[in-house]
């Protein structure tokens, strides 16, 4: 089994196995399947699993950010009509009827996206420590996030090769060729699971004094650094258990039936907020005609690294915000287990070809 944890999704593989499934292939009902509290117990009762990493252990929630406060259990629908004001707030004129604040306006950066990322190269953010904070509340919406799930086996067959050699002998000899099969492949969104209210910003504590920087410090130290390939990077983490889960989705669709190898990831969308400088040399180096030029005239082996090294960055892995999801995964698991398995592609035993 292999693991391999990331800042923005998780990815599990499992093996192929020739154990002979729990269930059979044939027909496999609700009731064959292991149910969750079944499924994440470990293999070897005898060994004692790693505690799964939490993706904010470590972390240490920003206080300064007051806007980014979770709600309060309070039930915002249930009022009292003998204290509530009679005259509701307007949301959309926060100062209620008083003019605002001299020489204080929001600015509004201009930025593009991509899949993953909102991106801007403004320069009032590079020199406004008060705006760049602002672009990362303004951008620091709740992301997006699918399953996806895949599966595969291997097929080898043997090719058949003629050679000659110096004396003109002509040889026949069979090499084997291993060729990967997909089996099935398919996402299942949670998006609309996940809680649109940020739980908070969390920064790293730094490793060797212990000293905790809040974010607008952050943001001040990026502002003054005179790096031309400085970049800010936030992080939307969605705090979930990951391992937890997909044990119980790799025993139910092993019980299922499915005995080749299965990669469960929880891929993210939406979920970096990223500035950078409009120098030149910034633009360039993240330009895809350039870097295919680099890459096709080998220059690669000694550009990349020097930008690589040169590269400054900030809140890469050190700054995330914190989102929830509205579900646990038991109840995630138990809603989706038979649409998953129903695109699951029952195997058969794979007849290995060999051409003689």
């Amino acid at each position: 089994m292999s693991k391999k944890l990331h800042d923005y999704y998780y990815t599990y593989t499992s093996p192929s196995s020739s154990a002979v499934p729990s269930a059979p292939p044939e027909e496999a009902g609700s009731s064959s399947l292991p149910s969750y509290d079944d499924a994440i117990k470990p293999y070897d009762l005898n060994s004692q699993e790693p505690p799964a990493k939490r993706p904010l252990a470590g972390f240490v929630r920003d206080a300064t950010i007051i806007s980014f406060d979770p709600p309060s259990s309070d039930d915002p629908g249930e009022g009292n009509s003998s204290t509530d004001p009679l005259l509701a707030n307007e949301e959309e004129n926060p100062y209620r009827g008083r003019p605002p604040p001299p020489n204080y306006s929001i600015y509004h950066a201009p930025f593009y996206r991509t899949t993953e990322e909102v991106i801007s190269r403004d320069d009032h953010l590079n020199r406004d420590g008060e705006a760049l904070l602002q672009f990362l509340n303004e951008h620091n919406t709740v992301p997006g996030m699918a399953v996806h799930f895949y599966g595969y086996h291997e097929e080898t067959h043997w090719r058949r090769r003629t050679t000659r050699d110096s004396d003109g002998n002509i040889t026949e000899e069979s090499e084997p060729v291993t060729q990967r099969v997909d089996d099935f492949t398919f996402d299942v969104d949670c998006s609309q699971d996940i809680i649109p209210i940020c739980q908070g910003i969390y920064v790293l504590p730094d490793k060797k004094t212990g000293l905790v920087k809040a974010v607008r410090a952050l943001c001040d130290e990026y502002v003054h650094e005179k790096n031309k390939l400085k970049e800010l990077q936030l992080t939307k983490v969605v705090n979930w258990n990951y391992p937890e889960l997909t044990k119980a989705f790799t025993a139910a669709i092993r019980a299922h039936g499915y005995t080749s190898t299965v990669e469960i990831s929880y891929r993210m969308k939406s979920h970096k907020v990223i500035v950078k400088t409009s120098s030149w040399i910034s633009r360039t180096s993240d330009n895809r005609v350039v870097q295919v030029l680099l890459f096709i005239s080998c220059l690669w082996i000694i550009v990349w690294p020097i930008i690589w090294f040169c590269k400054k960055k900030f809140g890469h892995t050190t700054l995330k915000s914190e989102w929830i999801m509205s579900v646990s995964e038991r109840d995630w698991y138990q809603r989706h287990i038979h649409e998953v398995l129903g695109q699951v592609r029952k195997e058969n035993a794979y007849n290995v070809p060999f051409i003689l």
